[in-house]
């Protein structure tokens, strides 16, 4: 890992992979370390050059001085810091679940830093909001999270999804987190029990590394309000919104929604495929961005793959 600084003695960790535009590949959590995104950034490894910074708290970063900055806006705010540090100019902002969220954000704060915007399975409404609108996103997620009650794997990791918010908020030892998220991962995919789709999550698990106090942050109330619809007619860049079909938590009702509040958008669901698009569904992922960069998203001057 590389370090940049920053103002007020702080730093920021990263590593750079691939060839070809300048991109900022941002993590799921909050609260998860850059290499979270490793699997990505090298499946897109002849396309991009993705930046992969620790988020502040994560990995080598340092932490916000105020919790409220683990926030999608403190998230895009310390990005942005981190990308003039290290003299990058317009990037595309690459990031998958809250990644994607906060990708969203910084597009819309900072247009003039953003050539493109890829949201891969980005929430944009939490709970309150969604329960307030009707329930699709929840109705969603039960639908989903149902196609595996008969795996025997199931019971254990439905009563630590069930648990989730109860126990990141009692726990002060981050492995506990780490390990949660390890038992749930399954959930998050249509076909865990296929060989490539285990043996994709269990590399995953083993780069995750987990700011509590980040995960405390989401799980004690941004979670739950979050609605990120004010911002997204501010965003200018060309966006991509990809989700899996079978998503149960950042699935179609939390798409679709996003892409329709985003001027210049395009939105690709990924048949037969859950929240780990990487993992799962690699190709027909790589393949719907690969088709994007060539139409929609080519209106900036960048040249992909070299």
């Amino acid at each position: 890992m590389m370090e940049v600084s920053l103002e007020g003695g702080r730093v920021a960790t990263y590593e750079v992979i691939g060839r070809g535009a300048p991109t900022l590949m941002l993590p799921g959590g909050p609260g998860f370390a850059s290499a979270y995104m490793r699997g990505t950034a090298e499946l897109f490894a002849d396309v991009f050059e993705s930046h992969l910074i620790d988020p502040h708290g994560s990995g080598g970063s340092s932490p916000p001085p105020d919790p409220a900055a683990y926030s999608p806006e403190g998230h895009a705010r310390f990005y942005e810091e981190v990308r003039s540090a290290l003299g990058l100019g317009p990037v595309t902002v690459f990031g998958h679940s809250f990644g994607g969220t906060t990708a969203l954000t910084y597009a819309a704060l900072f247009p003039g830093s953003v050539r493109r915007c890829i949201a891969a399975g980005a929430f944009g409404m939490g709970t309150e909001h969604d329960k307030a609108e009707g329930g699709e996103s929840a109705a969603e997620m039960e639908a989903m999270l149902g196609r595996h009650a008969s795996a025997s794997w199931y019971p254990a990791a439905k009563s630590t999804w069930d648990a989730w918010t109860e126990r990141i908020l009692a726990t002060s030892d981050p492995s506990e987190a780490e390990a949660m998220m390890a038992a749930v991962l399954p959930l998050y995919t249509a076909h865990p029990d296929r060989p490539e789709v285990a043996a994709g999550l269990q590399e995953f698990a083993r780069h995750l590394t987990a700011d509590l106090t980040a995960l405390k942050a989401w799980e004690g109330g941004l979670y739950q309000g979050i609605d990120l619809r004010p911002l997204l007619g501010r965003i200018e860049a060309p966006t991509l919104v990809v989700a899996g079909e079978l998503d149960p938590i950042c699935g179609p009702a939390q798409a679709r929604p996003i892409a329709g509040a985003v001027k210049n958008s395009t939105i690709a669901l990924i048949p037969d495929c859950g929240h780990m698009l990487t993992e799962e569904s690699p190709r027909p992922f790589k393949a719907a961005v690969v088709a994007w960069l060539e139409g929609p998203g080519r209106s900036s001057p960048d040249t992909i793959g070299e």
